[in-house]
């Protein structure tokens, strides 16, 4: 069994409301919000990283620690389960993604990040010097960038920095895979198709998807949530509709986009794979 609930905290503007967050995460802040705003929240992990070939990963490593790369990207705390980053050189840029990533980044590299994307990869595209490229002339370890990542993850990075001159190794460290059907909680899957939760956020395409594969997309009472655009044309690749996308993936952000979903107005349409890439 795969859950973690937790009751209101309080009165609040969620008071009353039963949220799924279908991922379980240790010291999560997103729940940990909702739960504050009064909402009852169930997480349940649907999704389970499985690691990338070990070749791959082991040359990165190797790479890396030869000072064969201009700058380290890290967009998941999840690449440091998988790919040993500590041979990471004084001389070379870290960039990542997001405040808890670069938390982790530091207490696993005693080093803090040169760059923070902040929301999403593709921020880091516009962050100089990503964004003015690699030197003239510049050697081939100084045009370099190491990516480790997820193997679901979406090109919009991939494509930006290389047009602006970048030689990119992309890293599958990982990829994410669904949960057995045995491995839900008892009675989840009918309580889910019976409208018992009040909203769903869906916080990554791949649990996005491992959620409509093992209990089906809810029924039109429960209403859905978005962390990004990404994840929303993941979901609604998927087949959901989703009400809202959040505002910012932060836990204000997702307390909003909650509170939103569940106002009276009328629901959207699913959102077009086109909008956006998935990126996992």
């Amino acid at each position: 069994m795969s859950a973690a609930g937790g009751g209101p905290a309080g009165g609040g503007s969620l008071a009353g409301r039963r949220v799924l967050l279908p991922r379980i995460k240790n010291k999560d802040a997103l729940a940990a919000g909702l739960r504050a705003a009064g909402a009852e929240v169930e997480a349940v992990e649907v999704t389970r990283a499985r690691p990338g070939p070990a070749g791959p990963r082991a040359r990165a490593a190797a790479d890396l620690t030869a000072g064969a790369y201009a700058w380290l990207i890290v967009s998941s705390p999840r690449a440091l389960d998988h790919v040993d980053l500590t041979g990471l050189p004084a001389t070379t840029g870290l960039a990542v993604v997001g405040e808890a990533t670069a938390r982790r980044v530091t207490r696993a590299l005693g080093r803090r990040a040169d760059l923070v994307g902040a929301g999403s990869s593709a921020a880091l595209i516009d962050l100089e010097p990503l964004s003015a490229g690699p030197a003239p002339g510049a050697t081939r370890a100084a045009r370099r960038i190491l990516l480790p990542g997820s193997a679901l993850r979406g090109t919009t990075l991939i494509n930006g920095l290389t047009a602006a001159g970048w030689a990119v190794d992309e890293v599958p460290a990982y990829t994410m895979e669904p949960v057995a059907l045995s491995d839900l909680p008892d009675g989840f899957v009918g309580r889910w198709s019976t409208g018992a939760f009040d909203a769903v956020v869906l916080t990554a395409g791949s649990s996005s998807r491992a959620l409509a594969g093992l209990a089906g997309t809810p029924p039109s009472s429960t209403r859905v949530a978005a962390l990004g655009r990404p994840t929303a044309a993941a979901a609604g690749e998927a087949g959901f509709i989703v009400d809202v996308v959040a505002s910012s993936p932060t836990p204000p952000g997702v307390r909003a986009a909650v509170v939103d979903a569940l106002s009276s107005r009328p629901r959207r349409t699913p959102f077009s794979a086109r909008e956006d890439e998935p990126h996992e």
